[in-house]
């Protein structure tokens, strides 16, 4: 019975178990999950504020996959894999500004755009075309301030992929935000543990009882909530903003203004980015798989014009860090012993609660996603 439950997370919420091990422990699911997922979706790699000017550039590795994105002389943004055509060194490391990209190993030079200016030692080679050896392009488009790219050669269609985000969230106006810091960290688990995690407020009142829920927390799951066909999800409740003390430290964002201070919302958007809204401050947080059991979180922190000129804005932002590190302690103990259970032959996925909706629509959406028409037998065991 218990090793049928196990497997049932794609019936109604009513009925449903959580999702079986083999979800977050299985070495080929993670990698069809690459495969059927990251690189033919658009995820979330920059703010434009980290290549604002010509020449700008900023690294990453999305997968094992190498990401240069850049903005060229005319001040156009793109995206390549970061590797020479020749013999696949990088051609760009960190970020910073450049005149070009030149391929360390053999001295092979390309343009902001992409495109080969130089190729010593390669005169004379029967059909090579210089035209035909640029830096192999990725997709970009860019979404209120948000730069996203697609390794799929046929990309599907931006407008369709973030217009549910844009009709939920296009009111706090992220394009009329800048970024005032961006941090990250490294989670030892399975990244998907830490995206259902942040939309499970079903935990709060027990785990954070003496920080996130002090804080005026009001949240009902059937309630200013919208789950979405693709495992996407948006919520609007209260909760005071996210500083010991309860106050805000910064002024408010002026069109949020009328909301008040309790104003709080999160969205989620398959496959890895989620969005927490309030009425200081806006944070896009970015979960990346780097392997079975780790994963990279990524978030920016995003104020109006007027914050950025505040002259304690890093002293501020040190305690809103704080508060943050609390409540992000808390989950990780919690996440940590999830990981381990899913480590071990003897565990069995409990029945969900109807408070887990989010959580339930997200995965079964995702396991869809990966798996396609396989049949899941073949991961179980």
């Amino acid at each position: 019975m218990g090793h049928q439950d196990s497997l049932q997370i794609n019936k109604p919420i009513e009925a449903a178990s959580h999702a079986p091990k083999y979800v977050y422990a299985s070495q080929a699911f993670f990698e069809l999950e690459k495969k059927n997922v990251f690189l033919n979706e658009w995820l979330l790699v920059a703010r434009v504020e980290e290549v604002a000017s010509p020449g700008d550039y900023m690294t990453t590795s999305i997968l094992g996959e190498p990401v240069v994105v850049c903005r060229d002389k005319k001040g156009k943004l793109g995206a390549f894999i970061n590797a020479c055509i020749h013999r696949g060194a990088a051609v760009a490391s960190g970020a910073g500004n450049a005149k070009a990209f030149v391929c360390p190993y053999h001295g092979w030079t390309y343009d902001l755009s992409g495109r080969l200016k130089g190729a010593p030692g390669m005169e004379g080679i029967e059909g090579f075309d210089p035209s035909k050896c640029g830096l192999r392009e990725v997709a970009l488009s860019e979404w209120a301030g948000n730069i996203f790219i697609c390794f799929d050669a046929n990309p599907p269609s931006f407008t369709d992929f973030i217009a549910e985000f844009e009709k939920d969230f296009g009111f706090l106006r992220l394009g009329d935000l800048c970024l005032g810091g961006k941090r990250e960290r490294i989670v030892n688990c399975n990244w998907k543990l830490v995206v259902e995690n942040l939309m499970d407020f079903y935990h709060v009142p027990v785990l954070h009882e003496n920080t996130l829920a002090k804080t005026g927390f009001e949240w009902a799951h059937d309630k200013g909530t919208s789950l979405k066909k693709d495992g996407g999800y948006s919520v609007f409740y209260k909760s005071a903003p996210n500083v010991f003390g309860g106050k805000s430290l910064y002024k408010p964002i002026p069109w949020l203004e009328d909301r008040g201070e309790s104003f709080a919302s999160l969205g989620i958007r398959p496959p890895n980015l989620l969005l927490f809204g309030r009425s200081d401050s806006v944070r896009p947080i970015v979960l990346w798989p780097v392997s079975l059991t780790q994963c990279r979180w990524v978030s920016y922190n995003l104020y109006p014009p007027e914050t950025l000129l505040d002259p304690e804005l890093r002293e501020k932002e040190k305690r809103y860090s704080e508060w943050q590190d609390a409540v992000l302690g808390e989950d990780l103990t919690m996440i940590d012993s999830l990981q381990t259970s899913l480590a071990s032959d003897l565990f069995v996925p409990g029945r969900m609660s109807l408070m887990e909706k989010p959580a339930h629509n997200f995965l079964n959406a995702h396991i869809r996603r990966v798996l396609g028409d396989r049949d899941p037998a073949e991961f179980k065991g």
